[in-house]
């Protein structure tokens, strides 16, 4: 067998100076670009091309780590399709995730009238989401088995389970050939709500012909099968049923099946369900609304009539499972929610998956709680989680009844879409038909045939408080520096006509552990070699900034074995003289 490439395990897209420039579109061939979800766990956009026309699957965000500090959310990068929006036919969203459709709303403030087609909780999800951004979008509600014929693009939609229901993965079919994007799938064969992936369907499509499947590769190093769903219950039920006090239950917000068995259980045992946090109570309204939500009579409560109820008849079902400070578990485990406090002999479980990344603040949150009296339950003590993504087993299954001529594994990291591509390539998939491909990279199928055949720049849009796309790498880098080395400033007064320092330099701290004094050492070196510059003619400010800049950054590498932010401020006496 020959050896699959790797590709590059960083996350940060390529630079652009590595970037081969496709050919022009070869009429009659389908071509596929990811705007992100290749090499990285989130921001899931695929678009579809064929003679001029658009069509995307999914738009979602990706959630900044520890490495980009003041981020609030990490969006596909639009540039590739921002001159031909006009051409956009449809967007189809596969599941109600953020990660698949928490850029919806930033790219319809771009083009509002792009047509979205999707499952009832899908679209109801991304319609409480756009009605913030005050956009109505156009919706198309579409369910498993239905199809849509957009522009030269039919479409038909297949039923997979996820852990959200209504999650659906879509057909894609064009003179050039069928395409299935899989969206996030698993094969549970007893689903909360009974609501099966459809195989058969799958099977159907593979006897029509797939020239290219495109298949969630999040668990795909994973051997076996995921178990059920349901298989949690019984972790759930003795937490409940050992509770001292009251129960507290993290989870995404987003995660319908995770709540109805939380509710479930808490009907079982007298308990009251408390929804905490904007998301869980907007997306738990949303999916009680439609019918994918089952409530017991009397068994929610309102969070203000909580206070009236006794503890050991409540259970708080909140968000915060990845750790996040401003979620409602991290408040309550900081002590600064208003109405929620954690006592001892609390309960407190994190019932949902652990994203890389992530780990430090989530276990910086179990130890706050577990100081605090909390018995906190997660995945490293009890079965409490069970994944929504296919194991090796079941990616086996798919490519079996398939069949596909090419496979390009998609939404996940570089090892994860590797670990697909081999998978693939068991099941008879030819090695040369293996598409392992980047964000930006520009997949031909043409003629029965995928490659890669160039790519397009394809970078991180950060989002930061009201700034879309403004934060650049080389800003968010010096956030990093201050975070974690501290800020340097030093002040000098030179006089080029006598190519003097005539007072300072001055350095001041901040964040950083030495004291001032200990500085003194380079003020010296910084007075010389700014000396010696003007005497070599260098007069500008500028350029002296930067020599000053140069001098105490390698001396505080070489002795203090750290690299804080610098700004060196220089003003000249015979600018000033001259004005």
């Amino acid at each position: 067998m020959k050896p699959l490439p790797v590709p590059n395990e960083n996350q940060v897209p390529k630079d652009d100076s590595e970037l081969v420039a496709p050919p022009k579109y070869r009429r009659g061939s389908m071509r596929i670009v990811a705007l992100g979800g290749l090499g990285e766990i989130g921001r899931n956009m695929n678009t579809i091309e064929y003679n001029g026309h658009l069509l995307l699957i999914d738009c979602g965000v990706l959630f900044p780590d520890s490495q980009q500090p003041g981020v609030d959310l990490i969006l596909p990068d639009f540039s590739y399709i921002r001159p031909r929006l006009n051409k956009v036919d449809a967007l189809v969203l596969t599941h109600g995730h953020e990660d698949h459709i928490g850029a919806v709303p930033y790219l319809l403030r771009e083009k509002p009238d792009i047509p979205l087609y999707g499952s009832s909780l899908t679209l109801a999800f991304v319609q409480a989401k756009c009605e913030e951004f005050g956009i109505k979008p156009i919706c198309h509600v579409v369910d498993d088995k239905d199809t849509a014929k957009v522009g030269p693009f039919n479409l038909e939609f297949i039923s997979v389970t996820h852990s959200i229901p209504d999650a659906l993965a879509v057909a894609v079919s064009t003179p050039a050939g069928r395409l299935i994007d899989t969206g996030d799938f698993k094969i549970d064969p007893l689903p909360i709500d009974h609501r099966i992936t459809d195989l058969r369907e799958f099977a159907k499509q593979g006897e029509k012909g797939v020239d290219l499947l495109m298949a969630d590769s999040t668990n795909a190093e994973i051997k076996g099968f995921v178990k059920p769903e349901s298989s949690i219950t019984p972790a759930l039920d003795h937490a409940f049923a050992t509770a001292r006090r009251k129960i507290i239950v993290a989870s995404f917000s987003s995660h319908v099946h995770r709540v109805q068995q939380v509710v479930d259980v808490a009907h079982k045992y007298g308990r009251k369900v408390v929804f905490v946090g904007r998301s869980m109570v907007r997306n738990m309204g949303i999916a009680a609304d439609l019918g994918f939500l089952k409530l017991p009579e009397d068994t929610v409560v309102d969070l203000r009539d909580a206070q009236k109820i006794p503890d050991t008849q409540l259970v708080y079902m909140c968000t915060g499972s990845q750790g996040e400070p401003l979620a409602a578990l991290g408040r309550i485990a900081n002590g600064n929610h208003p109405t929620i406090q954690v006592n001892e002999f609390d309960t407190v479980i994190l019932a949902s998956s652990l994203i890389p990344g992530n780990e430090s603040e989530v276990y910086r949150v179990i130890n706050q709680l577990t100081s605090l009296g909390a018995q906190v339950i997660n995945r490293d003590n009890a079965a409490i989680h069970v994944s929504g993504h296919a194991d090796e087993g079941e990616l086996l299954y798919l490519y079996n009844i398939v069949q596909p001529k090419n496979a390009m594994p998609i939404h996940g990291e570089s090892r994860h879409q590797v670990a697909n591509g081999l998978i693939a390539i068991k099941t008879g998939v030819d090695p040369q038909n293996v598409v392992l491909a980047r964000d930006g990279d520009v997949v031909d199928l043409y003629q029965g045939k995928a490659a890669i055949v160039g790519s397009v720049p394809c970078h991180y849009v950060y989002v930061d408080g009201s700034s879309v796309g403004e934060l650049t790498d080389e800003e968010l880098e010096k956030r990093k520096i201050l975070g974690t080395e501290g800020f340097v400033s030093s002040f000098v007064v030179v006089d080029t006509r006598i190519n003097k320092v005539v007072k300072g330099p001055r350095i001041f701290l901040n964040a950083v552990a030495e004291d001032e004094e200990e500085f003194a050492a380079v003020r010296d070196d910084v007075t010389n070699t700014l000396e010696r510059a003007m005497q070599d003619g260098t007069t500008d400010t500028g350029r002296l900034q930067q020599v000053m800049r140069r001098t105490l950054g390698s001396w505080i590498a070489r002795e203090l074995h750290r690299r804080p932010m610098i700004v060196p401020v220089v003003t000249d006496l015979a600018v000033k003289s001259k004005k």
